[in-house]
């Protein structure tokens, strides 16, 4: 797994299914290396340098799909494991390189499965649900795919933001909160699915962004010596007090979102 990692760091971006089968074909000593051999890079390429790359949400889903085909074995899970889920899942940029490379995927499968012991008509492997549209880096919906009767609720409450009353950072911050729990109402009340909840929520965080104004009338000021803040400088803090900043700057965010609410409450007189 982790030389996965320092194969995507080589490249860039996040972690992906093709990253799993060129580590599988650089790494792996075994017969499902040997299948893969030419995805292998450079020599000049190759060694263990690198990491620090994200895990896409494709990768997670084969990753998931590998360890159950394990542990439904009672096996540790091994690259022939990863290989095969990465195979069944049809990733178009998983079969596209492997079709640029010319590599026989039903081959590299039979491969992995004869190295695992397994029938080579072995049906494929059950993926898991993937994570929802708009969260672990998958996009989310475009917007011409959102549930229509929530989606225009969300659009007039974009067209009637109390952007008057938003006068300090603080209150940009609260209106961002209103408006992140409001696209979670709204996707309660029309019952719609994690794709549609996370996705409507997506685009209306996006437009109120967009809406909210900048400059400095919403920027406070940072910490500094005018502010009587020194850099370097501890305090003590007997030990029962520890994490009272906390939950009292968590109220008090509270009670500020609830003021702000109560204040705009006007503005969104006659929402559908």
């Amino acid at each position: 797994m982790r030389k996965t990692f320092v194969v995507a760091s080589r490249s860039g971006s996040e972690v992906t299914p093709l990253h799993l089968l060129e580590a599988a074909a650089e790494f792996d000593d075994g017969p499902v290396g040997a299948a893969l051999a030419v995805l292998r890079p450079p020599a000049s390429k190759s060694g263990l340098r690198g990491g620090g790359a994200r895990a896409g949400w494709l990768f997670l889903q084969t990753q998931s799909a590998a360890r159950a085909f394990a542990a439904s074995r009672g096996e540790a899970m091994t690259s022939a494991h990863l290989v095969v889920a990465a195979l069944d899942q049809h990733d178009p940029q998983t079969t596209a390189a492997l079709v640029a490379a010319d590599v026989d995927a039903a081959q590299v499968r039979r491969t992995a499965l004869a190295t695992l012991g397994v029938p080579a008509d072995l049906p494929q492997l059950d993926l898991p649900a993937p994570t929802p549209a708009g969260t672990m880096g998958r996009p989310p919906l475009p917007e011409a795919e959102l549930d229509p009767q929530a989606w225009a609720v969300l659009r007039w409450r974009q067209a009637h933001l109390p952007l008057r009353q938003v006068r300090r950072a603080a209150h940009a911050d609260a209106l961002r909160s209103l408006e992140s729990r409001a696209a979670w109402q709204v996707a309660d009340r029309f019952g719609v699915d994690d794709d549609q909840r996370y996705s409507l929520r997506y685009h209306h965080e996006a437009a109120v962004e967009r809406s909210v104004p900048t400059g400095e009338a919403t920027h406070e000021p940072q910490p500094g010596p005018s502010s009587g803040w020194r850099p370097g400088r501890r305090r003590f803090v007997p030990r029962f007090l520890i994490g009272w900043p906390t939950w009292f700057g968590n109220r008090r965010v509270g009670l500020r979102d609830a003021w702000f609410r109560l204040r705009t409450a006007s503005a969104y007189r006659g929402q559908p």
